[in-house]
């Protein structure tokens, strides 16, 4: 056989491959040990929860809940079930009870473990019934206890801090401001 100029045996290629795997192998080592002394002598910021509590943002978007008015003490949901339309899973059921004055939801069942958390029901509620709360801590065992009825909605919305967000303050922040809103108005002679 005849070599070509410039190339090695097939046995020295061979060392080469090994000599450099094993370089970039204990360079890897090398700089994980690094990472790893550098970090041994850092404060923890593990947080020991649920003895301690992280704060959440203000914008955090965690358990829903129902609500009630606060001038009546009437529970908001009207059962127009816009909730339940809406839904991409379908995890919430409601069903209308008719009343004198005004409807209420007879029904409203949300099955939490399969909720997407997508907040689409808040934002087509007309009367800031179902909100989203600061909270997430709702872990257990057993999936029953995540299939939420009217009254454990009711709960949890008196016993977290709701978040920001209700599908009036939503719908506001879409539509343009209520200023210019007037201003064309007044603009095009309507009043």
């Amino acid at each position: 056989m005849h070599r070509q100029h410039g190339s090695l045996p097939p046995v020295a290629s061979s060392r080469r491959g090994v000599f450099a795997e094993a370089l970039a192998v204990g360079l890897a080592v090398g700089h994980a040990m690094r990472i790893t002394l550098i970090n041994m002598f850092r404060k923890p910021v593990t947080v020991h929860y649920p003895t301690v509590e992280r704060p959440v943002t203000d914008r955090f978007r965690g358990l829903l809940a129902l609500t009630y008015d606060k001038e009546t003490g009437e529970e908001n949901c009207i059962g127009c079930r816009l909730c339940e339309f809406i839904c991409p899973p379908a995890v919430i059921k409601v069903e209308m009870l008719k009343g004198e004055k005004r409807n209420y939801a007879k029904l409203f069942i949300l099955e939490l473990y399969a909720c997407e958390f997508c907040e689409l029901c808040v934002q087509v509620c007309p009367t800031d019934a179902i909100i989203m709360m600061k909270s997430f801590d709702m872990a257990t065992a057993d999936r029953r206890e995540m299939l939420l009825d009217k009254d454990r909605l009711h709960a949890i919305g008196l016993q977290h801090q709701p978040s920001w967000a209700t599908g009036n303050r939503l719908r506001d922040m879409q539509a343009p401001p209520k200023k210019v809103v007037a201003e064309k108005a007044a603009a095009a002679g309507e009043p």
